[in-house]
C-alpha cells in the first residue's frame, strides 16, 4: 500500500484531528502536518471545521452527539477527503 494510500485511509470514513491521525499512523504530527500540508494543497483532503450551516462533515442525524457541530465548545480542526482523495482511494482498492 503505498504512502498515499495509507494517509487517505486513515481519514476514510470519518474526519480526523491532527493527533488522531498521528497515533493512527504511528508518526509524529510534525511529520504528518507536513504530508496533510501536501495532501491539502494536491486536493485530497479539506477542512470540515463547522461551517455557517453549522457542520461540514457531510451532515448526519446525530449533531447533538458530534464533536464538531456548533456549540459552547471550541471547534476541533478536523480534516476529511475530498471526492478526489474518495476517487483515489476507490481506484486503490
Amino acid at each position: 500500500m503505498s504512502r498515499l494510500s495509507t494517509i487517505l485511509g486513515a481519514l476514510h470514513g470519518e474526519p480526523r484531528t491532527l493527533s488522531e491521525l498521528s497515533a493512527a499512523l504511528g508518526s509524529s504530527q510534525p511529520a504528518v502536518e507536513g504530508m496533510l500540508q501536501t495532501l491539502f494543497s494536491s486536493g485530497y483532503i479539506q477542512d470540515a471545521s463547522p461551517q455557517a450551516d453549522g457542520c461540514s462533515c457531510n451532515g448526519c442525524s446525530l449533531k447533538s452527539l458530534c464533536r464538531n457541530a456548533d456549540g459552547d465548545l471550541p471547534a476541533v480542526s478536523l480534516l476529511r477527503l475530498t471526492p478526489r482523495g474518495e476517487a483515489y482511494l476507490s481506484r486503490q482498492g
